[in-house]
């Protein structure tokens, strides 16, 4: 009996991932033997099969949240070159280096090598969008390193 049960529920939570909500009715003979499902009453099945709709419903309205907005990111606009001043440059321990602007946005170092900046007083820096998402900060001169937002 634990066994087929753990094959319906296997079976519906497979059903439930697919795009259209799983109906009892789609089964075959074979699958209602194996599952047990042949045994429920007609009021059993009708509330399976509401709880089914329901939780698809639930799953779409989750999907759909999550991909809010998704859209608009894709077409570029949050994606431009853009220039700020450099109020502090440090690491920490792990030897990782953080940039800190004038707007707030603090950003991480994810490449080797290093950028001339600098030493007093705040300098103006350019993040430009790159490859796959990426990001690469530029100082003075014409070496850039990869950045990764944090803040």
């Amino acid at each position: 009996m634990k066994k087929n049960l753990s094959l319906l529920l296997l079976f519906l939570m497979v059903s439930l991932v697919q795009a259209k909500s799983p109906d009892l009715s789609d089964m075959s003979e074979e699958e209602k033997q194996v599952t047990g499902i042949n045994k429920l009453t007609a009021e059993e099945l009708n509330a399976l099969n509401d709880w089914l709709k329901n939780k698809q419903a639930v799953i779409d309205r989750e999907v759909r949240k999550r991909n809010a907005g998704f859209e608009n990111r894709r077409q570029g606009s949050e994606r431009r070159t853009f220039k700020a001043r450099l109020e502090k440059m440090h690491e920490d321990k792990l030897g990782n280096t953080f940039y800190e602007l004038d707007n707030g946005q603090i950003w991480k170092r994810i490449s080797s090598g290093s950028i001339f900046l600098k030493k007093d007083g705040r300098q103006l820096v350019t993040i430009e969008p790159a490859m796959f998402g990426s990001w690469t900060l530029q100082g003075d001169g014409n070496r850039s390193v990869k950045v990764k937002r944090i803040k």
